[in-house]
């Protein structure tokens, strides 16, 4: 029950100090094919993250600049012959209410990117921040809880394998 009160408070914090809406209306259509430079919130679940790769493949594939938003323990999981930038953060950055510290949203929020994608497929307030912190028009993400407050763009998946998900999710993503 304490946890829950935690979580409330931790999206009340969020709405009141990252939500931006946009007044100008979002062209889904051309949305990700257009954009240029990428934010990619890999998942923090070891089972999700490796299935997760694929999308940043696509994405190299495409010719985007795609940033990666990675725990500091993950760095070896990544390859740096690849042509990306990592935006990595340490485990004791994530406040007792489950959001960024202050040096983290400091350095997030001066960041600007045309795209921001969210490939936790599991509800986790800490990431639905760090998407909302940096400056970007378009935000895309898996439908959880409290999700579509924090994205423009979801995918409800229905796949319980990660594989699937990831290539169900690129299959949705290439439409865009």
């Amino acid at each position: 029950m304490f946890e829950e009160l935690r979580l409330k408070y931790a999206h009340f914090l969020i709405k009141r100090k990252y939500l931006r809406k946009s007044d100008e209306p979002i062209a889904f259509k051309r949305a990700i094919s257009a954009a240029k430079d990428i934010l990619v919130i890999l998942p923090s679940h070891e089972t999700d993250f490796s299935a997760s790769l694929e999308v940043v493949k696509y994405l190299q594939i495409h010719k985007k600049d795609v940033t990666l938003f990675i725990s500091e323990f993950r760095h070896e999981a990544i390859r740096t012959n690849q042509e990306f930038k990592l935006l990595s953060y340490h485990p004791t950055q994530i406040s007792w209410f489950f959001l960024p510290d202050k040096k983290l949203i400091t350095r997030l929020t001066t960041k600007r990117f045309d795209a921001v994608i969210d490939l936790n497929r599991q509800e986790d307030t800490f990431f639905s921040c760090i998407a909302n912190a940096v400056q970007s028009g378009m935000r895309v993400g898996f439908r959880k809880n409290r999700s579509s407050e924090y994205y423009n763009l979801l995918y409800e998946s229905k796949q319980s394998e990660p594989a699937a998900a990831y290539s169900k999710f690129l299959e949705h993503l290439s439409m865009f």
